[in-house]
């Protein structure tokens, strides 16, 4: 998947692109929908499936102190994209550059340098100076250029508007079942492996500590999840602690995650985290054997699911 960074220092025409428009905070379930559209297109067609969106939420520019935490850092995003078989993103950096085009000089943008051969854009979609134009604006100037352009109506979910302003608000509280499934898709939490006290690998649970991010993270607890290590092509299974750890770092965030049957050193790299199931709340221990006796638990806990989960499987296949 290839990746741009700055519309305005692309020397060719990309040509043939059927574009996806937005912000895609989540690339949550109403996302995919628009999303998937220009990638059916673009191969129904032999053309190129683009996804325009930003390295950074709009208003970290407009005003910051209104601008939310995000569900995704630029690199998970990146990541689901690709997973849905995008072919380039444009990642702007909404800069006053950016943000002061008129709408027409936009448009101009997504047929001179985008090479757009049709556009589609969420329900509330507005762009140009100060976001006063709307998608109505977008089909006017789309069609002025010969460009087809699609308004994707609101998608719903039990009843639920699916947006990312929703899902910011349910994250912090929801179980993760719940989340996911206005997600789309797992939640998904990516980083740097760090290394950490090493307590838990005295305890017999290495764990794999993973750097924090400015950005959302669910409500604090145990949580079976799988993992993707970078440079594998395979998830493995795992138990995750995400919060402040009371018994043995009181008061410091973190995301460690204990990955079952695995004990190598992958410090430096790259892991994908996608949370699967709420399993308990994190509590402080009166003691160290009792945190082992209950990590312990935790972690037969989810192997016990794990293996019910791929035995139904089994039998469902054959």
């Amino acid at each position: 998947m290839r990746v741009i960074e700055n519309i305005f220092e692309l020397e060719e025409n990309l040509q043939e692109s059927y574009v996806a428009i937005g912000t895609f905070d989540g690339v949550h379930y109403g996302h995919q929908k628009l999303i998937r559209n220009a990638v059916e297109k673009a191969k129904k067609n032999g053309g190129k499936s683009v996804v325009f969106t930003f390295s950074s939420h709009p208003m970290e520019l407009i005003d910051i102190s209104r601008a939310p935490r995000v569900i995704n850092t630029i690199e998970e995003k990146l990541y689901l994209l690709e997973n849905m078989g995008v072919d380039c993103v444009i990642l702007q950096s909404f800069i006053k550059e950016f943000a002061n085009l008129t709408a027409d000089e936009f448009a101009d943008i997504l047929k001179e340098k985008v090479g757009s051969k049709e556009i589609f854009v969420g329900f509330n979609f507005s762009f140009g100076e100060g976001g006063k134009s709307k998608t109505k604006d977008l089909i006017r100037l789309g069609e002025e250029r010969g460009i087809l352009v699609h308004e994707i109506p609101a998608v719903y979910v039990d009843g639920d508007l699916i947006s990312s302003t929703f899902l910011r608000n349910r994250i912090l509280h929801a179980d993760i079942a719940e989340i996911n499934r206005y997600l789309g898709h797992r939640f998904l939490i990516m980083g740097e492996v760090v290394h950490g006290k090493k307590i838990a690998r005295e305890l017999g649970f290495p764990t794999a500590n993973i750097k924090i991010s400015t950005r959302l993270y669910p409500k604090n607890g145990i949580y079976g999840a799988r993992v993707k290590i970078e440079g594998e092509d395979f998830y493995r299974d795992g138990v995750v602690n995400i919060g402040v750890n009371p018994t043995l770092k009181p008061g410091e965030k973190s995301v460690e995650v204990n990955i079952l049957d695995f004990d190598e050193f992958i410090y430096g790299k790259i892991v994908a985290v996608e949370l699967e199931q709420y399993l308990r709340e994190e509590k402080k221990f009166s003691s160290i054997d009792e945190l082992k006796r209950v990590i312990g638990n935790d972690v037969k806990t989810w192997t016990k699911v794990v293996k019910e989960r791929r035995n139904g499987y089994s039998t469902k296949d054959r």
